[in-house]
């Protein structure tokens, strides 16, 4: 019964195969660009929970079949509800991101323009003391 559900949404052995292998190997890549601090890990996490999916669903396939049958969707339409939410949940993450650099950025900037102030006083107080 399991693979009548497999087949049903066209998922075929070689297909589970393929798609177990490339999660695996994306998994070990987003691992791999963490411990040479290329990934933070709280990237990291958004990016090994879409090869944990991708995982899953080439281990239990009837899962979209359960999926659709859940929420009355056409199998190809859970693949696209999955990948938009997905986009969705990546550009969220950005842009709280980008905020929060953003703010950091004006910060700094303000402390800088502070600082650069001061040592201009003091190369003022410096210069009127020297003659």
């Amino acid at each position: 019964m399991e693979e009548r559900g497999a087949e049903v949404v066209g998922f075929y052995l070689s297909h589970r195969i393929g798609l177990l292998c490339i999660s695996l190997v994306f998994m070990g890549v987003v691992l791999e660009l963490v411990r040479r601090s290329h990934l933070k890990e709280r990237y990291a996490l958004l990016w090994l929970g879409a090869a944990l999916g991708g995982l899953i669903v080439g281990v239990f396939p009837q899962a979209v079949v359960w999926f659709s049958n859940v929420f009355g969707f056409q199998y190809l339409t859970v693949f696209y509800i999955t990948s938009f939410l997905f986009l969705l949940l990546l550009v969220l993450v950005f842009t709280v991101v980008i905020s929060k650099l953003s703010e950091r950025n004006r910060d700094l900037a303000q402390e800088v323009a502070l600082l650069s102030h001061r040592l201009s006083r003091l190369e003022e107080g410096h210069v009127r003391d020297d003659p």
